[in-house]
């Protein structure tokens, strides 16, 4: 069956329906990294700083590799049997539930050993949210767009991310420079976590203002809805699986420039965190702006395999001396090893929902993206900081670009062997 398109109105609603979820589990995601040296003591009371942060940041390593695979598992079918629309109304609903959780959990001075399990629990919801939300977002809006837009449309998933990341960092930074740290420390901590649970209900609200993607409503009109769509993944499209897996080796400098990188500048070059966090806000605002140039040029010209191999060579050549410059940056070196980070990973986050989406087809689409999308997340997205962190401490500061290196010399050489180029693929329902 050939693709359906709808009307750009319809097109622009499903974008913004799609994309509000993205902007609010990277929001999430940032303001805890950001937050937790703030917060980490209230939880984990250890003399060492240090190790209070390894502890927070473990648990989101840790909860993550437990529950988001596994939920993936769960989640992801049920956008391929009952509709993207319905999926993405439930991961908001569990997103947002885990954002209040955090944001009105007891300390361990108030309730004890009951406190970090609250916190536990509030990450638990945010990741079992965080394993469904990318797949159907990236083809409810890939899905709703014309066949020579699917890049430039799907950019706005990571627009969103970015975005997100954004307006966390300014948070962040607003409640670090307005108010004292004592009231920081004590309380302050939690308004941005319950900003994100109200940020949740208007998602919700949005989403079903738009209507099912026209792909699998002409799926569930021929019958032809998958019954075991996980499993016809895994058996039918193993290279896609290894393919979206391989490109999400991205995720470890995404995080890295996009999240830890004040963190990392603060801790190996004693950069002032204030300077960081403002300056970062500088490169995100390019990463966004890039975004939908880089969309625009995959759909017109260079397709999507040209850019993503681009991305891979660019941080295997340049994590090194980047990460070297901020072992004693000023704001100018800082600031041009966070731009050029952002740059570099545009070429990849503006093709990834299209390219994604185009790797699998109608009925397998929510389930082959979020099983692979989430096991990489779990692994190389959370790793980041907690590699960072751990080698930092053990006077190592390099080894995080050495870890870059790696990964993204084996993705190049994965891409210019098995990547296709998708840009002509069809999104058929069979």
């Amino acid at each position: 069956m050939k693709d359906r398109t709808v009307s750009p109105d319809q097109s622009r609603k499903a974008i913004r329906a799609g994309a509000i979820g993205n902007l609010i589990e990277y929001y999430d995601a940032t303001i805890y990294s950001l937050l937790a040296p703030v917060f980490a003591q209230q939880f984990f009371p250890v003399a060492n700083k240090a190790y209070a942060l390894l502890y927070t940041y473990g648990l989101v390593v840790g909860v993550a590799f437990v529950v988001r695979p596994a939920a993936a598992m769960l989640l992801s079918p049920y956008g391929d049997r009952r509709g993207r629309g319905r999926l993405l109304s439930l991961s908001l609903f569990l997103m947002g539930s885990g954002l209040l959780i955090i944001g009105l959990s007891p300390t361990y001075g108030t309730i004890g050993w009951l406190a970090p399990v609250c916190l536990v629990l509030g990450r638990a919801m945010q990741n079992i949210s965080n394993s469904g939300e990318f797949q159907a977002a990236s083809a409810f809006i890939v899905e709703h767009a014309p066949a020579d837009r699917r890049a430039t449309a799907g950019a706005a998933q990571y627009m969103t991310a970015g975005l997100g990341i954004l307006s966390a960092t300014l948070v962040a930074t607003v409640l670090t420079t307005v108010l004292p740290k004592a009231v920081v420390a004590d309380w302050a901590w939690r308004i941005p976590f319950l900003i994100g649970a109200v940020l949740c209900l208007y998602g919700v609200r949005l989403r079903r203002t738009v209507p099912e993607s026209p792909l699998f409503t002409a799926l569930q009109a021929t019958g032809q809805v998958e019954r075991r769509p996980l499993r016809t993944a895994v058996k039918q499209y193993p290279r896609s699986l290894l393919l979206v897996m391989v490109i999400q080796f991205s995720q470890v400098t995404y995080f890295t420039w996009q999240v830890f990188l004040p963190t990392y500048a603060h801790l190996v070059g004693n950069f002032p965190l204030k300077t960081g966090l403002a300056l970062n806000c500088v490169a995100l605002a390019a990463f966004v702006l890039v975004l939908p140039l880089v969309g625009m040029v995959s759909d017109r010209k260079t397709g999507r395999r040209p850019l993503i191999i681009a991305e891979a060579l660019g941080f295997a050549v340049l994590a090194y001396p980047m990460l070297r410059l901020l072992q004693h940056p000023t704001p100018l070196t800082y600031l041009l090893v966070a731009v050029t980070g952002n740059v570099l990973l545009a070429l990849t986050y503006g093709n990834v929902a299209a390219v994604f989406c185009e790797l699998f087809p109608t009925g397998v689409r929510t389930s082959g993206v979020g099983l692979a999308y989430n096991v990489a997340v779990t692994v190389f997205g959370g790793s980041a900081p907690l590699f960072a962190t751990w080698t930092i401490a053990h006077h190592h500061p390099l080894a995080l670009a050495h870890y870059v290196i790696a990964l993204e010399l084996t993705a190049a050489i994965v891409f210019l062997a098995l990547l296709p180029e998708t840009r002509t693929t069809g999104l058929e329902t069979k």
